[in-house]
């Protein structure tokens, strides 16, 4: 993905042991818990659940060795960078885009995409790979492929 469009938070191997010791405490946070930081003049400052729910998953992800992108699902990427969000060329996206399968906006010539957009699409699409693998492999175990 472009790492200039989005703001990636990419693992550094030198914070495995924190971001460990962090899972560790924030798995251990009782239900309906005020979530706390220590501000810069030490007094505490609440967090919302949905703030400590966002940290708690990135550093989850982090410790897994895999990047972390915040943005709101209303933002509007260009082909290239919805290209790579999905894995495919610019130039099949538009052919997406063309046939109705993912909504755009134009901007000038440019046409942008909303991540909601993209998202709900890369969804929808791992969801049916996922239901043709399984009819798939049912159909090939009862033709007795697996026998």
């Amino acid at each position: 993905m472009n790492t200039t469009s989005l703001d990636v938070i990419a693992p550094v191997s030198g914070d495995h042991e924190a971001l460990r010791s962090l899972e560790n405490a924030l798995s251990r946070v009782p239900a309906h818990t005020k979530f706390c930081l220590s501000g810069p003049d030490r007094e505490p400052l609440e967090l919302p659940e949905s703030l400590f729910r966002a940290l708690k998953d990135a550093v989850h992800i982090l410790l897994q060795g895999s990047s972390v992108v915040i943005s709101p699902l209303h933002r509007r990427l260009s082909t290239t960078e919805a290209g790579d969000l999905l894995g495919v060329s610019r130039q099949y996206l538009t052919r997406l885009i063309e046939r109705g399968d993912i909504p755009c906006d134009r901007v000038g010539r440019h046409r942008k995409v909303k991540l909601s957009d993209v998202l709900l699409f890369k969804a929808n699409r791992d969801k049916s790979r996922r239901d043709f693998m399984a009819g798939f492999t049912a159909d090939a175990a009862a033709d007795g492929f697996y026998d």
